[in-house]
């Protein structure tokens, strides 16, 4: 008698742009997640601003996971979270898509999403490095650490059923 063939999860492998959108993956994951698809632990790219930085670690992440044939690895794919204020962030969204990955923008950042988030948006009145600097600092002003240091006690008082609704967090979530 033949075994009936168990159904593979699809597996998603997250990249994160640096240990801020690691930290926020991580908490969002086990909070949230709907059990259907399997995340492993997020890899941190750390940092890039530019699409040839960005292709150079892509190049290095990518051929470590040596997914060949193609249709062994069909239900593996790659997720890679990053901030939408990066010199370069829309050219390397178009990047990803073109390469068939999953992209989740963090918008503006990971800092600002979040202070937007919890009821305290920053006016975007200076350049797109200053704002970033300006987030970072606003964070750090009213969560009293850095967004990569933020405790989970706080995360969860941010992203709280009632908040989640309420913003109507973005749902560019893989299907």
């Amino acid at each position: 008698m033949k075994r009936p063939l168990k159904k593979l999860k699809d597996v998603i492998v997250p990249f994160c742009e640096g240990e801020a959108e690691k930290n926020l993956f991580g908490f969002l994951k086990l909070r949230f997640s709907n059990k259907k698809i399997t995340f492993t632990t997020p890899k941190d790219i750390c940092g890039f601003e530019k699409l040839d930085q960005f292709k150079r670690k892509y190049n290095k992440l990518c051929k470590g996971y040596h997914l060949k044939p193609k249709k062994d690895f069909s239900n593996v794919k790659f997720l890679f979270i990053i901030d939408n204020d990066l010199e370069d962030s829309k050219k390397i969204n178009e990047f990803l898509e073109k390469e068939g990955h999953y992209v989740q923008l963090c918008d503006p950042n990971t800092e600002g999403m979040i202070l937007a988030i919890s009821g305290h948006p920053q006016v975007k009145s200076v350049g797109d490095k200053e704002y970033r600097k300006k987030c970072k600092i606003a964070f750090r002003g009213i969560f009293n650490c850095e967004a990569h240091k933020i405790k989970e006690e706080k995360l969860e008082k941010i992203f709280t059923n009632e908040v989640v609704l309420k913003n109507k967090l973005p749902e560019k979530v893989p299907r």
